[in-house]
């Protein structure tokens, strides 16, 4: 892994199972940061498994001190990180857990692939639902439906 810059701070706000909101203080100020879970895409809004994965990172982190080593940002702007809370890396938890899919296109890790691969095979989490569907074909689907919807004959005048 390249040299990451890290920072540390409270964990505030969870909005998914792979976004949270870290309070960052320094001496100078304080200020929040979007963090976005490097590596892994865990169940949209609306998505089945949606609030569990979300119920499973605040379990893990919501309240809690933690330091993120990130590289940069994705295209919204949010700091792509590796979270960890003391010795838990967290990305990796989710992963383990089933609460979420390893993001390949960011993220080829042979560790993550094999926590996917286990969680799988023992149904963990989303993978206890008959047939789960990534976050990205999930959001791929839901682009198609609006796409359906505006062209479906709603003409104005």
């Amino acid at each position: 892994m390249a040299f990451a810059e890290s920072m540390r701070g409270v964990v505030i706000n969870v909005i998914d199972g792979d976004t949270v909101i870290l309070l960052e203080k320094t001496p100078e100020r304080m200020r929040t940061h979007r963090i976005q879970l490097e590596g892994i895409d865990a169940p949209e809004r609306g998505q089945n498994g949606y609030e569990s994965a979300k119920e499973y990172l605040e379990k893990l982190v919501w309240g809690e001190m933690v330091t993120v080593r990130y590289t940069g940002n994705d295209r919204y702007g949010r700091i792509l990180g590796e979270v960890w809370h003391g010795k838990m890396f967290v990305n990796e938890e989710m992963v383990k857990e089933g609460w979420a899919w390893i993001y390949e296109k960011s993220s080829a890790s042979r560790r993550l692939i094999s926590l996917e691969t286990d969680a799988r095979k023992a149904q963990k989490g989303i993978w206890s639902e008959p047939n789960p569907i990534s976050p990205w074909e999930w959001r791929a689907a839901e682009r198609r439906k609006k796409s359906d919807r505006k062209n479906t004959g709603e003409i104005s005048y």
